[in-house]
């Protein structure tokens, strides 16, 4: 759960980077900004996600195919 957490507590822009390094893309042309805070969570490096970033990841994504379970199930 501190995963989600984290997840939800960072921007919709950082966020966007982690799906997009997720996806095998690349951190370039974005804010270095967001860039920097992300790597001063541990979360991506130059390379790409750290094991952090892709827990957190993980975390979002289950919690959201959760909710879309529980949507069709009602």
């Amino acid at each position: 759960m501190p995963d989600l957490t984290l997840w939800t507590r960072l921007t919709r822009r950082e966020q966007r980077i982690i799906i997009k390094l997720f996806g095998g893309g690349s951190s370039h042309g974005d804010s270095l900004i967001e860039t920097v805070n992300l790597m001063r969570l541990g979360l991506i490096t130059e390379n790409g996600l750290t094991s952090a970033g892709l827990k957190v990841f993980v975390a979002a994504f289950k919690a959201q195919r959760e909710v879309r379970e529980l949507e069709v199930v009602s």
